[in-house]
């Protein structure tokens, strides 16, 4: 069990600074963990830093900038002119895996539809499961509010199910667009979502709710295969980034009219509000969200702690994964990368334990995912691989048992500061310590560079 250490005074004697011992030898550091933070102790003499993201403030008035957004939208005409005269809308949710304060921005949102002449039975919600587990009523009255899910229809996405697809033709990279039909039915089509750093697509949000949000797993076997994928992890990497490209188009073939996103610190709170066109109000997001999230590194280490920023990005192995794509370019090669994380849930979408169960080491996933290509899991399976080649992996948690993360190449501790020691014990007593709070969403470079 996860504990941190309890003093037990005795009133008839002095206690003998035990506590100011520990803050000599050691810092002291809190981080995320589920929906709580644990306290962390580093050797003074490993440690070298803690790097997280860029303090910004959270809005002061956020209903107020939601509003201001909206009347101001970039790219595109205001909503409620969009939807003037059109029979419904669609808009398209984050599921419960992603931190976006949607239920903030509906509102706002349907107050715009309402002006446009729309009644509740014309709007209905999409739940961009992408290839996650449906979401629970209880879940989705949490992200969007239980008023909003009395009123309104509200779908989860089922990338497998064939009979609700729509084929648009393909992407000039050749991904097959085939995205759920609801969606390209609508005659109105909004996105909500937060922009934040993502390994794969450079920064999340806007066209990714479309794909892979609601597409069909055939899109998704193309777009999440090998060949659209960089070999090292592309964190706030856009330009000339083909997992992004095809996303991006896949998302204007689909002819989603209109975006509301947010950017947010690492507290969760509303930084930035963007609204209108699916590429141009995006990428004023992403400019305000790299601010935030692009820290430096003094130089690679031999020890990286990270945890991938506490509920609901550690809310399983296979989301917590991302803060390990941050961490495999601040670890040494030969490393050790220590996550913290939760995983309430385990390990997660099936086929990512099934693909590293099956593999006598790491390099046989990566082999197998180039030859094999995508399914559900074994994508994650390939990244997970790809740091365990450079660095050994010890997680902490209390909901994995020991055999299960044998078997996918990972040792597991009770404790950071247990952990700690398994690392020192390779690595030598010299040996650098770097903490990356919330690492899901962190771009690190290296100083100057």
């Amino acid at each position: 069990m996860l504990s941190r250490m309890i003093l037990i005074q005795c009133p008839y004697f002095p206690s003998f600074g035990t506590e100011d011992k520990v803050a000599e030898n050691y810092r002291i550091e809190k981080i995320p963990y589920g929906k709580k933070e644990i306290e962390v102790k580093i050797p003074k003499k490993n440690y070298l830093a803690t790097l997280m993201p860029q303090y910004k403030m959270g809005l002061k008035d956020e209903a107020g900038e939601v509003k201001k957004a909206l009347e101001n939208p970039i790219g595109t005409k205001r909503l409620k002119e969009i939807a003037r005269g059109k029979k419904n809308a669609a808009i398209v949710v984050n599921d419960i895996t992603r931190s976006t304060a949607t239920y903030k921005l509906l509102p706002h949102l349907l107050r715009e539809l309402k002006e446009a002449g729309m009644g509740d039975d014309q709007v209905f919600f999409l739940v961009a499961t992408g290839t996650h587990r449906d979401n629970t009523r209880e879940e989705i009255e949490g992200m969007l509010g239980k008023e909003i899910v009395q009123r309104f229809k509200v779908i989860n996405h089922h990338c497998q199910d064939d009979k609700i697809m729509v084929d648009l033709g393909k992407t000039r990279g050749g991904i097959p667009v085939v995205i759920n039909r609801l969606f390209w039915e609508a005659e109105v089509k909004i996105l909500t979502a937060t922009i934040a750093p993502h390994q794969a697509a450079g920064f999340s949000g806007g066209r990714k709710s479309v794909l892979p949000g609601i597409a069909s797993l055939a899109t998704l076997k193309q777009h999440h295969g090998f060949n659209m994928r960089s070999d090292k992890p592309a964190m706030g990497w856009v330009e000339g980034n083909k997992f992004h490209e095809n996303a991006l188009e896949a998302a204007k073939m689909a002819k989603a009219d209109f975006i509301l996103n947010t950017v947010q610190n690492h507290h969760k709170e509303i930084t930035q509000v963007v609204a209108g066109d699916v590429e141009k109000a995006w990428f004023e997001g992403v400019k305000a969200s790299r601010e935030i999230y692009e820290v430096k590194v003094p130089h690679p280490v031999d020890v990286v702690i990270t945890s991938p920023g506490g509920y609901p990005k550690d809310i399983d192995l296979y989301q917590s994964q991302k803060s390990m794509a941050a961490s495999e370019l601040a670890v040494k090669e030969g490393g050790t990368v220590i996550l913290t994380a939760e995983c309430k849930d385990g390990v997660g979408a099936r086929g990512f334990y099934e693909w590293m169960s099956e593999a006598s080491c790491p390099q046989d996933v990566i082999d197998r995912f180039i030859r094999e290509g995508y399914s559900i899991g074994a994508s994650k399976a390939w990244l997970f691989s790809r740091c365990l080649k450079r660095s050994d992996l010890i997680l902490v948690s209390e909901n994995i048992d020991d055999k299960t993360l044998k078997e996918m190449f990972t040792q597991r501790a009770d404790t950071v500061e247990q952990a700690i020691k398994m690392a020192l014990a390779k690595h030598g007593q010299k040996a650098e310590i770097i903490l990356l709070k919330n690492g899901s969403d962190m771009i690190p470079s290296f100083e100057g560079k």
